[in-house]
């Protein structure tokens, strides 16, 4: 297996760029591509409606947690088709608003929204300068692609220590991060047919962190203040996304073909069965950055 360090363009188009018309069959009427949060939304699975409300939960989470100050700053890292940012404008979370994808399609998306006071850039996190230091940073269901397949822990802590160090820099005194992820929980690591299959034909060069991952990366540069475990949340939206797929079938395959139709059933499929068997879950974490870096002991044997 190859080792990697993360997703390039190159990657994330492979998954993201196989159409917006496409995506638009079975994603709720914003585009929102990651985990809802229900809370008490009732309808069908195949209700857009609910769908769509329980996404804006999910996007109100996030801006919530970011608590933005009156004409504060927000970087959006992983921005997808623009569905928080078009939020944020819209209630006039922020005064101006950066969002960060490396899929064309996406940022095509995002640029004929003509949001006020937001600008979308395809550029990677890592080659990211700000003009100015941002309120409050949200990415949601991005961290996935920062460490690819065949890295150690101690490799894949690097990489998302790197990410946080970043976000510390570009943060003001005391400003928050709002983080959602999917991680491993039973499961170990990625290996055998699953694995493999998410490699090849659904989002190569990323890989699952494990939580003490992430609180051992962010912990010398952030205060965690929140931590949700709700793989629940993602069930249901799978089952929303299957369900409105498999009802768009044909149109669908008119779109992209017989091939890709099927291979977002199954994806989407062994992706509910994950979930429900525990394997992995979604972490929803909130943090606030520190005043200054912590130079913690090393966890190594002298």
């Amino acid at each position: 297996m190859t080792t990697t360090t993360g997703a390039s363009a190159q990657d994330i188009e492979f998954h993201y760029d196989v159409g917006n018309d496409f995506y638009a069959l079975w994603l709720d009427k914003s585009l929102t591509y990651s985990a809802a949060t229900w809370n008490d939304t009732t309808g069908e699975v195949s209700d857009a409606t609910a769908l769509a409300r329980a996404q804006q939960n999910k996007l109100r989470h996030h801006l919530n947690q970011a608590a933005l100050p009156a004409g504060g700053r927000l970087l959006d890292i992983g921005c997808g088709w623009g569905a928080l940012l078009a939020l944020a404008a819209e209630e006039e979370h922020a005064n101006e608003m950066i969002g960060l994808t490396l899929s064309r399609a996406q940022l095509a998306h995002v640029n004929s929204l003509a949001l006020p006071r937001v600008q979308a850039r395809l550029e990677d996190w890592r080659s990211h300068t700000p003009d100015s230091l941002y309120d409050a940073i949200v990415s949601v269901e991005a961290f996935e692609a920062f460490a690819g397949p065949g890295l150690t822990a101690t490799q894949r802590v690097a990489l998302y220590t790197d990410f946080f160090a970043s976000c510390h820099r570009w943060l003001a005194p005391g400003g928050m991060l709002s983080l959602q992820t999917i991680a491993f929980d039973n499961g170990v690591d990625a290996s055998g047919p699953v694995g493999a299959f998410f490699a090849s034909d659904v989002f190569p060069a990323s890989a699952l962190p494990r939580l003490a991952e992430i609180t051992a990366a962010c912990d010398p540069f952030f205060s965690l203040t929140a931590l949700t475990s709700a793989p629940q949340d993602y069930i249901r939206t799978l089952r929303a996304w299957s369900a409105r797929l498999l009802a768009a079938r044909e149109q669908a395959e008119k779109t992209v073909g017989a091939d890709t139709y099927q291979r977002y059933r199954l994806y989407l499929k062994t992706c509910e069965v994950l979930f429900r068997r525990g394997e992995v879950t979604l972490y929803r974490i909130t943090l606030r950055r520190r005043p200054r870096r912590l130079h913690l002991p090393s966890s190594s044997p002298s």
